[in-house]
């Protein structure tokens, strides 16, 4: 008894349960901010079609943990390697079939179809075979794992194997030779005849330069009207086998199963992130699958960095922990560029990361599963609202405190710094109180230290080489503010201490 199973689906490899997802604005604020827009264009620059997919975080703690469970079933290198083979060979077929009705020549989108036709049978087999001994973890690549063996079963894939094997060898027959005299061209039927293109390729091998780079060709170049008109008359000589052909295309035109081309389009998801991460964990940089917890003082991450930042600067990257143990608003204080903002963005970028279902970096967390992530990160003035910038600044932050709940995260990157001292930390107060009393968590990178003081928040400061305050380490230290800018080592390194402006005078 053959099992058709056509119509029986998995489910799926991205989504649990429904595809519950909040999309975010391609051109939010909350992207710009935290070049969570740079980022996700360099993971999807060779997948453009996967881009919304990083652009929907996901809401339900069960859909989260359905993707880290693939991601830990890619860990295994046997897993990747025959998910990425089957990949690989499905790309080649996607790329033989397009634009494949607008092929005019005959047999051409014949022949084609029955190439990709090949490719995708061979990939489907060996994907199958070798699901069939990997021991896999996760409900979805179960899932998947299940319906490839009951489809390789199918009629209609035992038929396609079959139909596929049998044209191949009855091509195999088709023999010709061509005779170009002046300006014709003569074809003829001919018995097999040795092929002294092997040979040929050996003779003149010994010219080939090793250094040469050579192109990849496309899977096909196209047929010109000479290649069309030399294949009708072979045509002649083999009716029975290029009828075949014919009935070949009729019967099999539509032979990729759909759950098979969603479970290809799906994993690119996967692959576009493994592949942008690969190069850094090479250099050592560490990754990891976040825990999630709804107890905001279990929240901590260890050697985390800004992803974003690290796949420009590689190895040159510095490590950062932050642990929200003490209270619910980290502060944020220290040197100006001494990574400050790149620490907050950190935060934000792991969090934000981790509601898609990806690795995080960073050797462990325990992360809170945020409904929301806001940002408020200084802007120049825009005249078009009328509004000066003291008045935007505290319209922004009105709005976010409206929108926030208790489950949100709030990134702040210095606030009122066009307001006077005195007025800049009555505002800023106020702020980390309404916050507090919102309950969610918060990251505040401010120069006035004395918020640290305030209840519920946490102090980390930006650290300076001890031997030289001029040089910034960018390690971010839980301790309390001291009060210290090093402006001074700073004026003194670019050499504008009033001394050397008053010698450059003089």
């Amino acid at each position: 008894m053959v099992l058709e199973v056509r119509h029986v689906a998995f489910q799926g490899v991205l989504w649990k349960d429904l595809e519950e997802a909040r999309d975010v604005n391609e051109h939010s604020e909350l992207l710009t901010d935290l070049r969570l827009d740079v980022l996700i264009e360099g993971i999807t620059k060779n997948k453009p079609e996967v881009k919304p997919l990083f652009l929907k975080p996901l809401t339900e703690p069960s859909n989260i943990e359905y993707r880290q469970m693939v991601f830990r079933d890619l860990e295994n290198p046997q897993t990747f390697d025959a998910i990425k083979a089957f990949y690989e060979k499905m790309k080649r077929v996607f790329a033989y079939l397009k634009d494949l009705d607008e092929l005019s020549y005959p047999f051409q989108k014949e022949r084609r179809l029955l190439d990709a036709s090949e490719i995708y049978v061979k990939a489907v087999c060996e994907l199958a075979n070798a699901l069939n001994w990997l021991s896999v973890s996760s409900v979805a690549l179960k899932s998947f794992k299940e319906y490839l063996l009951r489809y390789t079963k199918s009629e209609s894939f035992t038929n396609l194997e079959r139909d596929v094997s049998h044209l191949l060898e009855k091509l195999k027959d088709v023999n010709f030779s061509i005779t170009i005299k002046d300006s014709k061209i003569i074809v003829r039927r001919c018995k097999s005849q040795k092929d002294y293109s092997e040979e040929i390729e050996e003779a003149f091998s010994k010219f080939r330069k090793e250094s040469v780079q050579y192109q990849s060709k496309p899977p096909y170049y196209g047929t010109s009207h000479v290649e069309a008109y030399v294949l009708e008359l072979v045509a002649k000589f083999y009716p029975e086998v290029f009828k075949s052909l014919l009935d070949f295309y009729r019967v099999h035109k539509d032979f990729v199963d759909s759950e098979i081309s969603r479970f290809y389009k799906d994993i690119q998801f996967y692959f576009s992130y493994l592949e942008f991460i690969l190069p850094l964990k090479s250099i050592g940089l560490p990754f990891c699958l976040p825990r999630f917890t709804n107890e905001k003082a279990k929240v901590y991450a260890k050697d985390s960095f800004d992803l974003e930042l690290a796949s420009r600067l590689k190895n040159k990257v510095v490590l950062n922990d932050f642990a929200f143990s003490d209270g619910t608003i980290i502060v944020v204080t220290g040197p100006n560029s001494g990574g400050k903002t790149t620490f907050a963005r950190m935060i934000a970028q792991i969090h934000y990361l981790a509601t898609l279902g990806l690795p995080v970096p960073g050797s462990e967390a325990t992360l809170f599963l945020v409904d929301k992530i806001f940002t408020h990160f200084e802007r120049s003035e825009n005249l078009e609202n009328q509004r000066g910038k003291l008045e935007d600044e505290l319209y922004r932050i009105k709005r976010i405190l409206d929108q926030a709940t208790e489950n949100s995260l709030i990134v702040i990157n210095e606030l009122f710094g066009s307001a006077t001292l005195g007025d800049a930390l009555f505002l800023a107060t106020d702020v980390v109180k309404r916050i507090r009393k919102l309950g969610c968590v918060c990251v505040y990178v401010t120069f006035l230290d004395e918020l640290t003081t305030l209840e519920g928040t946490i102090s980390y400061v930006a650290s300076v080489d001890p031997r030289d305050p001029a040089i910034r380490t960018f390690k971010i230290e839980k301790r309390a503010a001291d009060g210290l800018a090093y402006a001074f080592a700073l004026a003194k390194k670019h050499k504008l201490t009033t001394e050397e402006i008053l010698r450059r005078v003089n």
